[in-house]
C-alpha cells in the first residue's frame, strides 16, 4: 500500500465508523433513571404496585408508606440534599454485612425499619433510599412517592402499613407543600 492508499482506507473506516455512531444506542441504551420522569408516567410505570395489599374498597383507613427509591445516578450534594433538615446526619445504624452477594445485602438492607428521615443503601450500582411517608388514604400513596421523585432518581417500591385503629395519626393528611 502506498501513502494515498492508506489515507483512502483511513477515510473509508473513519466513514464507516461514523455510520455506526447511532446504533450505540441500541448496543448501550440510555439508563432508565436519568433526568425526570412525570408523575402520570411513574405512576403507570408502578401500575398494580398494592396487588399484594388486603385494601377493602372504599377504605376509611390511613395508610403508611415506606418509599424506596433508586438513587445510584445521584450525585454526593444530591444525596446530601435527601437528608431531612435539622436531623443529627450521623445518626441511625450503619450495617456491614458479611456477604458477597448485592441482593443479599439489599434483601437485609429492605428489612430494616426507616423514619421520615429515611435510609441509604449506598451500593456501586444500584444504591438506594427507603423513606417513611405520612399517613394518608390509600388513594394518595403512589401520586405522593412519585411526587417526591427528583431527577435521576427513580421510586422502584411502595410498601404500605394499615394504622391500628385508635393509633394517634402523627401527619397531616393535606397535600404535602413541594
Amino acid at each position: 500500500m502506498n501513502g494515498s492508499d492508506l489515507k483512502m482506507a483511513k477515510v473509508a473506516i473513519t466513514i464507516v465508523a461514523l455510520a455506526f455512531l447511532p446504533a450505540c444506542d441500541l448496543i448501550n441504551p440510555p439508563d432508565w433513571r436519568e433526568g425526570t420522569e412525570p408523575i402520570a408516567e411513574c405512576v403507570e410505570r408502578l401500575g398494580e404496585w398494592d396487588r399484594n395489599l388486603d385494601v377493602a374498597a372504599g377504605a376509611r383507613e390511613l395508610y403508611v408508606p415506606t418509599y424506596t427509591y433508586d438513587i445510584t445516578l445521584l450525585d454526593l450534594e444530591e444525596i446530601q440534599g435527601l437528608v431531612t433538615e435539622g436531623t443529627d446526619q450521623t445518626a441511625g445504624s450503619r450495617g456491614r454485612a458479611a456477604t458477597n452477594e448485592t441482593s443479599t445485602a439489599i434483601a437485609d438492607f429492605k428489612t430494616q425499619p426507616v423514619d421520615e428521615d429515611g435510609a441509604f443503601f449506598l451500593g456501586n450500582d444500584p444504591a438506594f433510599y427507603r423513606v417513611r411517608g405520612i399517613a394518608q388514604p390509600f388513594e394518595r400513596i403512589a401520586k405522593e412517592g412519585c411526587e417526591r421523585q427528583e431527577a435521576n432518581m427513580r421510586l422502584v417500591e411502595i410498601e404500605a402499613a394499615a394504622m391500628q385503629t385508635g393509633s394517634p395519626v402523627d401527619a397531616d393528611t393535606s397535600e404535602t407543600p413541594e
